[in-house]
């Protein structure tokens, strides 16, 4: 009898095995694909846990995409490059990552491949002339999801020249018979057939429900001695990155205006059972990491709750996606932190679904929430109820 061939499929991000929205979606992903028996490579940037296959170029961090970045948009006012040498510079950094991805897919030979973001991201914009030119030489079928484009970031809205608003309409993202395009939510449908008449499905990001509840247990049940919260404590969680776009400094006033009301909760019992106490205070804890050219955010946010005497734990350094032991050191789930959690926060100007909001109604925590305008859109017509966790 033979033997039915597994296929091989590769999934591809500038990172990888993080707790920021895409990651987590890959994993999901690979998770299901594995499931229906196929091989799964992970291909991502250095700064990835998990990758099979790293490229450096693919982080935008580093070397010479800061300066592609900001030598591409009006928004960062640096202009040190001419349109010939910022076309070089892409060209550069197009033609290594296409080298290292042509040997990979030698030694791999891929089946399909799903790309996340790389096609749509402002601040790796070299990385999509690689990756176009690279399915179209293998004729590889591709099933492209954008998550963010370029265009919804002011940053990213201005080209500084014509030569770069040629590139970005022909890569971001290209047009090729190879290549299905995914978007997860409905506006961002709408736009990219309006901008670059290419059409898309709606496939928005996916939660498995049937999933065992998150409880606490022997791995996590020091989480709050780890950090120095008080069980008697009001938790309010912040599970998303620090990015200006997060609105986190929302979530710090609304700790703060809870932390001036929190004395007339005293010996009040709230809806998981918790008593407040005299000795109860408000604590936010923010679980996500920060971007490194978004440093100055968090140190603005690190201010503002010490001139707002609000106790804040920034806990990124001890939070992944999954739980684990690294020389000696202990890591928390993301999940772990919605266990602990009697609020959750999510303030957000702008996402392109939602994750954080969908995580806190599988963990029926009450949810504070920024009505963006996905959520307007694509989320509220489902009717989540609302109710009130404190008396």
């Amino acid at each position: 009898m033979k033997t039915k061939k597994l296929k091989k499929i590769a999934i591809c991000h500038y990172r990888v095995g993080g707790t920021d929205g895409v990651s987590l979606e890959i994993e999901k992903r690979k998770s299901i694909l594995e499931k229906h028996n196929c091989e799964i490579r992970l291909i991502a940037g250095p700064r990835s846990k998990g990758a099979d296959y790293v490229i450096k170029e693919l982080e935008w961090d580093n070397g010479v995409m800061p300066i592609i970045k900001e030598n591409g948009f009006i928004h960062f006012e640096r202009e040190d490059l001419s349109s010939s040498e910022l076309k070089q510079k892409i060209n550069k950094v197009s033609f290594a990552v296409l080298d290292r991805l042509n040997f990979i897919q030698l030694q791999e030979k891929f089946d399909y491949v799903l790309i996340h973001n790389i096609f749509s991201f402002g601040g790796h914009i070299a990385a999509a002339k690689a990756f176009a030119l690279w399915i179209k030489k293998f004729k590889i079928s591709t099933l492209a999801t954008h998550h963010d484009f370029y265009w919804e970031r002011k940053e990213f809205q201005i080209p500084r020249n014509l030569y770069l608003k040629h590139y970005m309409e022909k890569f971001m993202p290209p047009k090729s018979k190879y290549i299905q395009h995914v978007v997860i939510n409905s506006l961002a449908k709408k736009e990219l057939k309006k901008r670059n008449d290419i059409d898309s499905d709606v496939v928005n990001d996916v939660f498995d429900f049937s999933q065992k509840e998150w409880k606490q247990d022997n791995f996590n049940k020091d989480f709050l001695k780890e950090f120095n919260i008080n069980s008697n404590d009001i938790i309010i969680l912040q599970a998303t990155r620090v990015i200006p776009r997060k609105g986190i400094e929302i979530a710090i006033d609304y700790a703060k205006d809870m932390q001036k009301k929190i004395k007339k909760l005293h010996n009040t019992i709230i809806y998981n059972g918790k008593k407040i106490s005299k000795k109860s205070n408000v604590v936010l804890i923010v679980a996500g990491y920060a971007e490194d050219e978004k440093r100055d955010y968090l140190f603005k946010l690190k201010t503002k709750s010490f001139n707002d005497q609000i106790h804040v734990k920034f806990i990124s350094n001890h939070v992944r996606s999954s739980r684990a032991f690294r020389q000696g050191i202990k890591y928390y789930s993301l999940w772990d932190a919605y266990v602990f959690a009697d609020i959750i926060t999510f303030p957000s100007i702008w996402e392109g679904w939602g994750n954080q909001f969908i995580e806190a109604i599988f963990a029926k925590k009450p949810i504070v929430l920024y009505e963006y305008p996905v959520y307007k859109i694509d989320i509220k017509k489902e009717n989540y109820y609302r109710h009130s966790a404190f008396p």
